[in-house]
């Protein structure tokens, strides 16, 4: 049994884009550009509808608790820390959180987690 590999994009195989021939008939290997980018923005808004179904919708209100996500955390470490209150929402989807009395942060709302007690 034989399998080619082939060009997710182009559809077709690597020997007919490097030489322009289909490598089993004798014909012109030709690439449509318009098709390339519509089949490229499908895939695209495809993996964005299921990325945005992951998502739960949550609206954060100023005075709420939430906790902030660490960027690197160590095998065994906390993936989040906090509480902190949130101080103002804005409308670009991030929020100002007062990390404490005298430092005040601007973060976006995908590194934050509401904060509830247990």
């Amino acid at each position: 049994m034989h399998f080619e590999a082939v060009h997710t994009m182009l559809r077709s195989s690597p020997a007919a884009i490097a030489f322009g021939r289909d490598m089993i008939f004798n014909v012109p290997f030709i690439a449509y550009l318009h098709t390339m980018q519509y089949r490229k923005q499908r895939l695209v808004d495809k993996n964005g509808a299921r990325e945005n179904a992951k998502r739960i919708d949550y609206n954060y209100q100023i005075g709420q608790q939430v906790l902030v996500a660490v960027s690197d955390p160590k095998k065994l470490g906390d993936r989040f820390i906090g509480p902190f209150h949130i101080t103002q929402v804005h409308v670009n989807g991030t929020i100002t959180i007062q990390r404490n009395p005298h430092v005040t942060e601007r973060i976006n709302i995908r590194r934050v987690r509401p904060f509830r007690m247990p």
